[in-house]
């Protein structure tokens, strides 16, 4: 089922459906693996737990409404827009391993969207 994530200032940006992480306008931008985060090509780019994505150095992105992962602060959320119809998701590209991961962190200075721009 797909589901909004949040960033740092509590607005909707991302959206999680299933093991797929894509754009607001429902583009595919992402892959979730066990507790990996992967780019679209399947670049290990975070990590998620718990409802919370983090960035390759284990600080929060972004965050499920019902998230139970490590977060800083919980800022408030704000009201959710309805999910956009989303089409197929293309093959899922191997995935490289994880590396090794860090201790917890505050908030990422990337914002949630930007993100999962580059790869």
């Amino acid at each position: 089922m797909a589901e909004w994530l949040f960033d740092r200032h509590g607005s909707p940006r991302i959206i999680l459906d299933d093991d797929c992480v894509r754009s607001a306008s429902g583009r595919v931008v992402g892959w979730i693996s066990g507790d990996g985060l992967f780019s679209v090509t399947g670049r290990h780019i975070g990590w998620y737990e718990g409802g919370v994505i983090y960035d390759n150095r284990n600080r929060v992105l972004g965050f499920t409404y019902d998230a139970s992962g490590h977060l800083p602060s919980r800022p408030g959320t704000s009201g959710t827009p309805g999910i956009p119809g989303l089409s197929g998701r293309p093959g899922r590209p191997g995935l490289s391993g994880i590396s090794g991961r860090p201790g917890y962190a505050g908030w990422s200075d990337i914002s949630l969207t930007d993100y999962f721009k580059t790869d």
